[in-house]
């Protein structure tokens, strides 16, 4: 099941304990499996894990970061953390996107007008360092929406995408790319098979967001970049393509839109 094109995860949280303490063996397996390229996300415990991805990505040539603050800790977005990711982090060369941000009503670990005030400046940052947003949505599809239609932000992720074939299509009307985590492998996920089944080739990406969410058949196991492959091999079935061109797809896709010269 090995595809021959190189596969890139685009979303991993490589300074979560369970990877950051094991990451030398974690980056051999993703290797051994092709992945070929890793995006960590810097955007869990405030600004600590900024920090965190930051020095990972420096010290491996094939990861990239992010910067910015999940909407579950948008309550710690201060002013002084705000400034501290967009005048120390946002234009580093190894930070190819900002977030991830978004909404999450799901769990409201963050009041919800907190929410939706950070995730606007995140998108005002995103445009004004020119660089994609990477986003997280849970149970939140009409606010975020309108949020991305009022901001005007046209180069993103919507990342680990679970909602439905009307905000898929409201987002591809906005430019932005979709991205499918384990999930998808799941047997219950077959709408959303069918809306990866839906989503244009040149705006389709994949991930594990490890730690968490391992596809079938690791479910229940700590996910890592490996298991990316999985992800990639279930939504190439379900478009009708082999493992090796959704690969190729989705990893020239990641590139262009990181700015990742490849």
């Amino acid at each position: 099941m090995c595809a021959s094109s190189p596969l890139f995860d685009t979303h991993a949280h490589l300074d979560f304990p369970k990877l950051r303490e094991n990451l030398d063996d974690v980056l051999e397996r993703a290797e051994k499996a092709g992945v070929e390229r890793i995006v960590t996300i810097g955007a869990s415990d405030g600004l600590d894990s900024n920090y965190r991805a930051l020095e990972i990505a420096k010290a491996h040539d094939h990861i990239d970061c992010t910067a910015g603050i999940h909407p579950h800790d948008a309550r710690l977005c201060d002013d002084e953390a705000y400034r501290t990711i967009a005048e120390d982090f946002a234009e580093l060369p190894e930070v190819v996107a900002i977030g991830e941000t978004g909404l999450d009503y799901h769990y409201d670990n963050s009041p919800r007008e907190k929410q939706r005030s950070v995730f606007r400046r995140f998108l005002t940052l995103a445009r004004q360092v020119d660089k994609p947003v990477v986003i997280h949505s849970r149970d939140a599809e009409e606010d975020t929406v309108e949020i991305l239609r009022d901001e005007g932000n046209t180069s993103g992720i919507l990342h680990c995408f679970t909602g439905s074939a009307e905000m898929a299509n409201a987002v591809l009307e906005l430019d932005f790319h979709i991205s499918f985590s384990g999930i998808v492998t799941f047997n219950s996920a077959r709408e959303l098979r069918q809306i990866a089944a839906e989503v244009p080739d040149d705006r389709i990406l994949v991930e594990t967001d490890a730690p968490f969410l391992a596809p079938s058949p690791h479910r229940g196991k700590t996910n890592e970049p490996a298991y990316v492959r999985q992800t990639a091999a279930v939504v190439a079935e379900a478009r009708g393509q082999s493992l090796d061109e959704l690969a190729q797809l989705t990893f020239d896709n990641a590139c262009r839109l990181y700015g990742i010269d490849e």
